[in-house]
């Protein structure tokens, strides 16, 4: 019986692999631990997966199993599996972390252990979602897990000027990217880097109070700061493939963007070119336009991505994005990483740039089930 259960299973179930259940259970509307008991596990017994679940008690919790378990298992050559419930925050900690430690021990002067990359099996149950959108697997995350083929996930580096600060605990409270005030800050990324509306919209809307109402909460968010009317001030530059920069015009915007995924939500389709996974990084901007401008724009995006095709958005194929803010008020100089915000210091930078996928700059941490 065993062998025809086996010959219905992915390779990344089988029995030579690790398998851990990753359940966030403060994720999008709490209902991760609901979905492993009644429908995952049952699954997963039924074809005799074995498994190991770990459920969050906090923000760090991800972060820790990743260091002490998935990056120490991965450089010592163990085949890992990993089916997470979660929103795209928990896979952001797993690639931000593992890229992290890997990157720091570049100076080891021992010989390169093996590393094998975890492959991670998407159930999304965050509030939008936008991995597991664009990589096709949220309509049917089981029929995705039992059906889908690993692939390699894609990823960019953020790099701020020194005094960059994460923001934590509902905006009260910042945290240090570095060891000291003058270094320059990194984090990695695999959805999008923004600046302007949609990153003061995921930072304003970060709470319990708005994140209760789902979704919708981004267009509360959305709503009270167009009346505000603020026009982001600061040199935006980006550099295609070939190496030459251009510069947005003007000194002032309303939303800048860099996306490797198709879709933000099921219906925002924010890069209609992107394909799963295709390692590309594209721009989406518009300039200090009027409110109801921007909202027309923006609601072209629910339109199968139409707000591309208008001359008032610039959608580019670019490597690298460079914005210098000169803004004095910290609140204006916030940007979005995969959904963390980062507070930028007064007269400071961010670089966001893609990691090839080849040569020696290249680091393809995990792979995703698509």
């Amino acid at each position: 019986m065993s062998g025809s259960v086996e010959h219905q299973l992915p390779p990344h179930l089988l029995p030579d692999r690790e398998i851990h259940v990753v359940i966030s259970i403060l994720s999008g509307h709490k209902k991760a631990q609901e979905y492993y008991d009644d429908t995952l596990k049952p699954l997963l017994d039924s074809h005799n997966v074995q498994h190991s679940t770990h459920t969050t008690s906090s923000t760090q919790s991800i972060i820790n199993l990743t260091r002490s378990l998935f990056v120490v298992n991965a450089t010592q050559g163990v085949k890992q599996t990993i089916i997470l419930l979660s929103g795209d925050g928990g896979i952001i900690d797993i690639v931000n972390t593992m890229t992290t430690v890997l990157n720091r021990r570049n100076d080891d002067t021992r010989p390169p252990s093996i590393f094998i990359k975890p492959v991670v099996v998407l159930i999304p149950m965050g509030t939008a979602n936008a991995l597991a959108w664009s990589c096709k697997v949220a309509q049917d995350p089981i029929g995705s897990m039992m059906k889908g083929m690993p692939r390699s996930l894609p990823t960019f580096q953020a790099q701020f000027s020194p005094g960059a600060k994460l923001v934590v605990n509902e905006g009260r409270d910042r945290e240090t990217l570095t060891e000291s005030d003058d270094e320059e800050g990194i984090m990695y990324g695999a959805v999008v880097f923004s600046w302007g509306l949609h990153a003061s919209l995921v930072a304003m809307s970060d709470t319990a109070e708005y994140r209760k109402h789902g979704l919708e909460r981004f267009k509360m968010a959305a709503g009270q700061l167009l009346s505000e009317g603020h026009k982001y001030r600061g040199k935006v530059k980006w550099r295609k493939a070939g190496g030459d920069w251009g510069e947005l015009p003007g000194s002032e915007h309303s939303y800048v963007l860099a996306t490797m995924v198709s879709n933000l939500e099921e219906h925002f389709q924010i890069s209609p070119a992107t394909k799963p996974v295709d390692g590309t990084l594209r721009l989406v901007s518009i300039g200090p336009e009027p409110a109801d401008e921007i909202m027309r724009l923006l609601g072209l995006a629910y339109q199968s991505g139409k707000h591309v095709t208008d001359p008032k958005v610039t959608y580019e194929d670019i490597k690298s994005l460079r914005i210098e803010f000169d803004e004095d008020d910290e609140r204006w100089r916030m940007v979005c990483v995969d959904g963390k915000i980062v507070a930028i210091a007064k007269g400071g930078w961010v670089e966001a740039t893609k990691i090839p996928a080849t040569g020696m700059d290249a680091r393809r941490v995990i792979e995703v089930v698509c």
